[in-house]
């Protein structure tokens, strides 16, 4: 009798794996499609998309200090850059933008 709740529980443990394994996959593929739906180089307009604020926020986030920049174009952001800002400043985004918002 408990080889056969084990075995049911390997069973079950192994689904649950499975399930979010297939999760994460597809929290992956939209995750990717987001942020490549976007141009290699974005304008003020993309990063209020991106952060889901007002182009006043977007003003102050793009002032601070290490927010990408294009080097060859004025106001134009990188990016790839601007989303590895987004993850080394993840509190920032966290309180500050809706960025997060609906993202589980």
């Amino acid at each position: 009798m408990q080889s056969a709740i084990d075995e049911l529980n390997q069973n079950l443990l192994a689904e649950t794996i499975k399930e979010m394994c297939q999760q994460a996959y597809e929290q992956g593929v939209e995750d990717a499609r987001n942020k490549y739906a976007y141009p290699p180089t974005l304008k003020k307009t993309h990063l209020t998309e991106i952060f889901q604020v007002a182009m006043p926020t977007v003003d102050n986030i793009i002032r601070m200090e290490g927010f990408p920049r294009s080097t060859i174009t004025k106001a134009r952001y990188p990016r790839d850059q601007v989303f590895e800002w987004i993850k080394d400043n993840i509190e920032y985004v966290r309180y500050n933008t809706n960025y997060l918002k609906g993202i589980s």
